[in-house]
């Protein structure tokens, strides 16, 4: 593979399992150091032992995204001794459920702290230096949840329709020389969507309401995350791929 991230500096929240890890290791392979952050201590670990087999240009550092110093500090750092941060991708997933009737006010925030609080936080930190260095690109992973309607997701759907609209005021805010983009994944097969979807009789009922027929794989969403990363989107910023299998582009009217 051609190492067109040498020596870039990529920055993934939530890179332990799913969308991020295939992100870190398709990075990787195209010659970048990437720093994965992850709040589970023994994942991350797994995590980055797993990638070292692909290279020894990863860092992990066992970050809680909600907790403001954590990840203010985790990107203070990498900025130090690297003296950059070319990309940051913004994965790091919190999906708690419940009716409106039922939820109270903490648990409605909850969804907000690794949704969008934290993305606000990592931005916040990184423009600047961006911005002085004249590059850089960010992406955000939103979900198709923030685009429509979710029974018992409301929290969720609400931090994910904020993230797509932070994206886009970010990408005028960080523009010319800062690209912002947002990556919108329908049902994806990560450890988050497994908890969500444990039964095998749900999982093939979510199949057959999406147009090609399957659930993605997270390096179908790594693919399209690491080329909004890179020189070849160079005109691409403000932009909203949704990358779902057809899903909230067919009205299922009754077939």
């Amino acid at each position: 593979m051609e190492k067109t991230f040498d020596k870039k500096i990529i920055y993934i929240t939530g890179a332990s399992a799913g969308i991020g890890y295939a992100t870190a290791e398709l990075c990787l392979r195209k010659g970048a150091t990437v720093i994965i952050t992850g709040r589970d201590k023994e994942n991350l670990k797994n995590a980055e032992k797993q990638l070292l087999n692909i290279s020894s240009n990863v860092i992990a550092h066992n970050v809680d995204v909600s907790n403001e110093s954590q990840i203010i500090n985790s990107l203070e750092d990498v900025y130090k001794s690297c003296g950059t941060i070319d990309g940051l991708v913004n994965n790091a997933p919190s999906i708690h459920t419940g009716k409106i009737i039922d939820l109270d006010l903490p648990a409605w925030k909850t969804n907000f702290k690794a949704n969008l609080d934290a993305v606000f936080l990592t931005t916040k930190t990184v423009l600047p230096w961006m911005i002085e260095a004249k590059k850089g690109a960010i992406v955000n992973v939103a979900s198709v949840v923030g685009l429509k309607g979710v029974a018992y997701m409301s929290a969720y759907g609400a931090a994910k329709a904020g993230l797509i609209n932070f994206s886009r005021a970010s990408a005028v805010e960080a523009a010319p020389h800062v690209r912002v983009n947002c990556v919108i994944p329908g049902a994806v097969l990560t450890p988050a969507t497994e908890r969500a979807i444990p039964a095998k009789e749900m999982m093939d009922q979510t199949i057959k309401t999406i147009p090609l027929k399957r659930i993605a794989q997270p390096i179908e969403l790594a693919h399209p995350i690491v080329f909004l990363l890179g020189s070849e989107a160079s005109f691409i910023t403000g932009a909203s791929l949704v990358v779902d299998g057809g899903k909230t582009g067919d009205l299922n009217a009754g077939n």
